[in-house]
């Protein structure tokens, strides 16, 4: 007679749906963008979608492994569900155009794309080399207004070389004289709000929940939810 296995630790359970649903919704923002796939679809879809990222983080708070698994069952729903909702209203995924460039002096291959979504699509892919036209725009802005009188004085002009501040060598461009870039202040990397991550309960340090957007830390003004009884679950 074989023994009966010993039952998975729910709290091992819980872990597992948190980390499934984190790929899931790592996938959902690379096709449809960070925070996008919520606007595509129906208002009421999109009201209970929010819910149901909410019910999840209370469902973390509570440290009860049970409530967390059964929450992020509904939350891997409820991203089907939109997902399906958009393709049906006839939106598409994020389709990013590419360009691609070898910087010059260490050859690596960069990709220039439209905007933050569309890198954030490849951003993982890329390891990074990922750059927008609002960054390309930033770029040739900390070049100087000599360099832009340049190009609109000789038209078909290239910058081949840039001089850093404190340096001798030589920024060319058509019968330009040397320009000195201006150091430029660079914004951190945007926080993904899709998939915030904060402190939980030390029962499930570790664990992470994506979420639609980053939630105050001030205790919710709503009544607790009684995982005991159970509540209906929006998926």
């Amino acid at each position: 007679m074989t023994a009966a296995l010993n039952p998975m630790p729910s709290a091992d359970l819980a872990k597992a749906s948190l980390d499934r649903l984190d790929a899931v919704a790592s996938a959902m923002e690379r096709k449809w963008g960070i925070d996008r796939l919520p606007k595509l679809v129906d208002a009421p879809l999109a009201v209970r979608f929010r819910s149901q990222a909410e019910r999840l983080d209370e469902a973390i708070r509570s440290d009860i492994s049970a409530a967390i698994s059964a929450q992020a069952e509904a939350m891997l729903r409820a991203w089907n569900a939109l997902d399906a909702a958009a393709i049906t209203g006839g939106w598409k995924p994020l389709a990013p155009t590419i360009w691609e460039a070898v910087l010059p002096e260490t050859g690596e291959v960069i990709a220039i794309v439209r905007d933050s979504d569309e890198a954030f699509a490849l951003g993982h892919e890329r390891k990074g080399a990922v750059w927008t036209l609002a960054e390309v725009a930033i770029a040739i802005e900390a070049f100087g207004d000599t360099v832009r009188a340049t190009k609109e004085a000789f038209p078909g002009a290239e910058v081949t070389a840039v001089r850093p501040a404190g340096t001798t060598a030589k920024l060319a461009i058509g019968s330009a004289a040397p320009v000195v870039a201006t150091e430029r202040e660079t914004k951190p990397a945007r926080k993904l709000p899709a998939r915030n991550r904060r402190n939980r309960s030390a029962g499930f340090a570790g664990l992470y929940a994506p979420l639609l957007d980053p939630r105050p830390e001030t205790p919710s003004t709503k009544p607790p939810i009684d995982w005991e009884r159970g509540d209906d679950i929006p998926f």
